[in-house]
């Protein structure tokens, strides 16, 4: 068992999202490529004497047993079978809540990464990825990062190539929350099976950059973007200016956030300027690949 340890959780966007339908076990049967970027929480691991899990988080409206970073803990203790050291965890909250970025579920997944190597369980990539379906869609992904197709509720991931690097413009309207199961209660049935995502996955399969963002650009890419919730209007709103600015906003996940990609830094402050100047918040990131995301401290 190590000391200290940090922990990198990043964030997703999702490139295309299509809900096919409903399943019987309640959840939606989906395809979605899934890409993470820099945006990213920390977690803190530190040894504590005894044997208790103690959890702290920046955002005290986070805090409490209900994060997904105590479900996953109390996961990943119990499938040990075995009395562990007592460890802090600290959760640095800095991807926004409930906003289509798997913010969530990157910290679940970062929490069965972090405690996997501060414990020194010894458990395989295989053993984690099941452990991850248990605590929610995304998790699974956030486990693996770079790039991926996502089927079933999320968790059945087809590795694709890297995706050619873009800086990422991410938008998001003032204190706009969507819940993703009241995201997926309220949006139009009769698009179930829209957006074809085939073109884009052969695009990245190529990666071809230009089919990429001839993609994303064709204006509708996720399905849950038909969702009619409170601040939906507003959104849309900030959707449609961003287009009259020349811009080509993409919706991720179950949203609020919109995103654009470009090759170009200087473009991409400057998008970031418009959203601003626009009433939105804006964060400024890239798309990453897989890598090691923990760090002895």
């Amino acid at each position: 068992m190590v000391g200290r340890l940090l922990c990198r959780a990043r964030a997703k966007i999702n490139l295309g999202l299509t809900v096919i339908g409903q399943r019987p076990d309640g959840y939606h049967e989906i395809e979605s490529v899934m890409q993470q970027i820099s945006l990213n929480d920390c977690l803190l691991f530190e040894s504590l004497p005894g044997r208790n899990i103690v959890f702290e988080c920046t955002d005290p409206e986070l805090g409490g047993s209900a994060n997904l970073v105590c479900q996953a803990a109390a996961l990943i203790k119990e499938r040990t079978g075995k009395v562990l050291p007592g460890v802090r965890i600290t959760l640095y909250k800095n991807i926004p809540v409930e906003a289509g970025l798997a913010g969530g579920s990157s910290d679940a997944a970062c929490t069965l990464l972090g405690l996997n190597e501060f414990w020194q369980l010894g458990f395989s990539c295989t053993e984690l990825s099941e452990m991850a379906s248990r605590l929610g869609s995304d998790v699974p992904f956030c486990l693996r990062g770079g790039t991926a197709l996502a089927r079933g509720r999320g968790e059945k991931l087809e590795h694709l190539p890297v995706l050619p690097f873009f800086w990422v413009v991410l938008a998001l309207p003032r204190k706009v929350k969507i819940s993703t199961a009241e995201a997926y209660s309220s949006f139009d049935r009769s698009l179930l099976g829209k957006p074809d995502l085939k073109p884009l996955v052969e695009a990245v399969r190529c990666s071809n950059r230009k089919n990429i963002v001839g993609w994303l650009s064709g204006g509708f890419t996720n399905t849950l973007e038909t969702a009619d919730l409170p601040g939906s209007d507003l959104v849309r709103s900030l959707k449609i200016m961003l287009r009259k600015n020349g811009l080509q906003p993409v919706f991720s996940g179950s949203g609020p956030t919109l995103f654009m990609m470009t090759e170009n830094l200087s473009l991409a402050r400057r998008i970031g300027r418009i959203v601003e100047d626009l009433g939105g918040v804006s964060y400024l990131c890239w798309t990453t690949g897989k890598s090691k995301e923990w760090f002895y401290v």
